[in-house]
């Protein structure tokens, strides 16, 4: 329990056999690890085969890859490294399977998904496109498909986003800092990456993750840009097939038809395929307002944010009594710029599951109380943010066993901005080669940017419990 925390810039990995984390390897055992691999596949004549990924875009259909297609490479030659296989043991949706019970999916299709998306994407536009467009591509292709495999490797439990509101709520979500952290100075997921990418192809993927003026725009903002990218392309959908509603579906067939990169060298789509990207901004801000921003699930969320609010209070004096070395390393920190590699990979759902199952037998009433809750889904019951049942719900608490900070809750309303995301979106090529900016081509998007925002309703919150037995009485 004496292990430091290491600042994210560094290494911190261990170069001995294992590493200190179980998903952090050293270069010499994934260099092992793959040479026994490639020796098996030649053994069994399956070197050059093509590998099914079933299930990654789509629950219907599945995704071929083949090796011979320098933009597939990247995607299979990191899928079975220790930090792509550790997304299968990440949320991807958080507390909303509180909502929609299916909603259990981790994050490991989404990267994979998003990568096969990626290649797909810029096979589509290498057909038509300029021989300078074609000759970017060759050269940047595969390492745009890499980012887009490992965009997400810095998310951490509970629940993804939610974990540094969890751990750390006064700072920034630092995930992309976090995931080009293990890109860097993970030992043996950066061998995996200068094999398939080169010494000087794994270079140009920190640039491209970190913007850098001297790389082509187009190479980030298939992945990161607002609006539509390959991130939310594939988010959108697949969230929207895991908790079984409507509002994810657009029509990405032809969206995927009219993408292109401008003569400038940015991310574009043509005029004809505007009409299939419009409904994609309401489908990602119908998702936002009907399953991100569910009163159950930010409900869910804020359970969890209080159990983290808690245990760190009691870590501070010293009577947390279930606490492993991982979860001291984060209980000391003040940031999730201050965790190290190993500390960041270790974090994962099972890990925060079994330390909130230790907690239900606490001695602490506050902790005890909200790890039996979330585990049994005991949602707290949200009321109209109104004067008088700000008053009445926390007399409620007030006079019940329960503390008032940690069993009421004011939830502020949490609105889609609309015009902020535009502002960013990808911009239209014209037919005369002009690009101009999406909500200035469509009227439709126009009209969305000047709403600015969808609004949202504030709650309170309060357990149902406490409710029932006023009510009854």
């Amino acid at each position: 329990m004496n292990a430091t925390t290491t600042p994210l810039h560094s290494a911190s990995h261990s170069t001995s056999v294992g590493g200190l984390s179980v998903f952090g390897i050293s270069a010499a055992v994934e260099q092992e690890q793959y040479l026994a691999r490639q020796r098996y596949l030649e053994f069994a004549g399956k070197q050059d085969s093509v590998r099914l990924i079933r299930s990654a875009t789509d629950p219907l259909h599945g995704i071929d890859l083949n090796r011979a297609n320098p933009l597939h490479r990247p995607i299979m030659d990191l899928l079975d490294t220790p930090a792509i296989q550790r997304m299968k043991k990440i949320s991807q949706l958080s507390a909303a399977s509180w909502v929609y019970p299916d909603a259990l999916q981790p994050r490991f299709g989404h990267v994979v998904g998003s990568a096969c998306l990626t290649a797909d994407i810029l096979e589509n536009i290498s057909y038509n496109a300029t021989p300078h467009v074609k000759r970017e591509i060759e050269t940047w292709g595969p390492v745009v498909v890499a980012f887009a495999m490992t965009h997400d490797i810095g998310h951490i439990a509970p629940g993804s986003h939610v974990a540094h509101r969890v751990w750390f709520p006064s700072q920034k979500d630092a995930h992309e800092a976090m995931s080009h952290s293990i890109i860097k100075h993970d030992p043996g997921f950066r061998s995996a990456l200068e094999r398939c990418l080169g010494a000087e192809g794994a270079i140009m993927l920190d640039k491209v993750v970190a913007e850098d003026p001297s790389v082509p725009k187009w190479t980030w903002q298939i992945i990161t840009a607002g609006g539509w990218n390959t991130d939310r392309g594939d988010w959108v959908r697949r969230d929207g097939i895991f908790t079984g509603v409507l509002y994810g579906h657009y029509d990405l067939a032809v969206i995927r038809k009219y993408l292109t990169i401008s003569k400038e060298g940015e991310f574009v789509i043509k005029e004809n395929g505007v009409p299939a990207l419009e409904p994609f901004f309401t489908s990602r801000a119908n998702l936002y307002r009907n399953v991100y921003r569910h009163p159950t699930c930010r409900i869910g969320e804020m359970m969890h944010e209080r159990i983290g609010q808690r245990a760190r209070e009691l870590h501070a004096k010293g009577q947390l009594e279930f606490c492993d070395d991982v979860m001291n390393n984060v209980l000391r920190a003040n940031s999730g710029f201050e965790l190290s590699c190993d500390t960041i990979l270790d974090m994962i759902e099972p890990w925060w599951e079994y330390h909130v199952t230790q907690w239900t037998r606490s001695k602490d009433p506050t902790l005890r109380e909200l790890s039996q809750r979330v585990l049994r889904r005991q949602p707290f019951r949200h009321f109209e943010l109104r004067e008088e049942n700000r008053e009445l719900l926390r007399k409620m608490v007030e006079t019940s066993s329960l503390d008032p900070a940690y069993f009421y809750w004011e939830a502020s309303p949490a609105p889609v901005n609309l015009k902020k995301d535009l502002k960013s979106a990808i911009k239209v090529l014209q037919r005369d080669g002009s690009v101009v900016p999406l909500e200035q081509y469509s009227s439709f998007m126009g009209a969305l940017a000047k709403l600015e925002e969808l609004p949202s309703e504030g709650f309170i919150a309060i357990p149902q419990d406490i409710f029932r037995h006023y009510a009854s009485h």
